[in-house]
């Protein structure tokens, strides 16, 4: 559902706390449903794994609860991801934490959602991809699988009995699928 409220992201910045959940596309305030519990237990899980690895690495950082990335400044997009990964190679270590980042992610991780269709969040990729993002993975819970999209190749989709494994984006990490679905 859209509250068709045209924002800069200034103004984006500064209201959204107040707003709800909701994401700004394109200078529209695009209001977001709750997730639900499956997608809140997912979005754990991946964190969980993914800051495991980052800390074993000391590679980088992980955030998560819908982190602010400024996807675009015009027309001003802010995307919530579930997920994301930044190296510190990006974003050095000590630098502030605050407001939405214009730092590109490696990785962004989105959990599809009840009624969240497949158009939508394949155009949401395509926005990550284009800002440099050199990994998305889509999580959809009723097919347990992960669709993992790419800059330079079509998209993968990785069954629940498959590995989740990526070298160029995360060296050395690993991780079965059916993991990020546990209880």
């Amino acid at each position: 559902m859209s509250t068709r409220t045209m924002m800069t992201l200034e103004e984006f910045e500064s209201v959204c706390e107040r707003l709800g959940p909701c994401e700004l596309v394109r200078g529209e305030v695009i209001e977001l449903s709750p997730g639900g519990l499956e997608h809140s237990r997912i979005t754990v899980n991946v964190a969980v794994v993914l800051s495991n690895w980052a800390t074993e690495t000391g590679l980088g950082r992980v955030l998560s609860g819908e982190a602010g990335i400024r996807v675009e400044a015009d027309p001003p997009t802010v995307r919530g991801a579930d997920a994301a990964y930044l190296s510190y190679q990006r974003w050095p270590k000590g630098r502030e934490l605050i407001g939405f980042t214009t730092v590109v992610p490696e990785l962004v991780v989105e959990i599809l959602g009840k009624g969240q269709g497949w158009r939508e969040m394949v155009e949401k990729c395509g926005e990550y991809l284009r800002m440099g993002v050199l990994r998305v993975w889509v999580i959809d819970p009723d097919t347990r699988r992960v669709h993992v999209f790419r800059p330079d190749a079509e998209p993968a989709a990785i069954s629940e009995t498959g590995q989740l494994c990526d070298e160029v984006v995360l060296p050395g990490f690993s991780c079965a699928v059916a993991r990020l679905f546990e209880d």
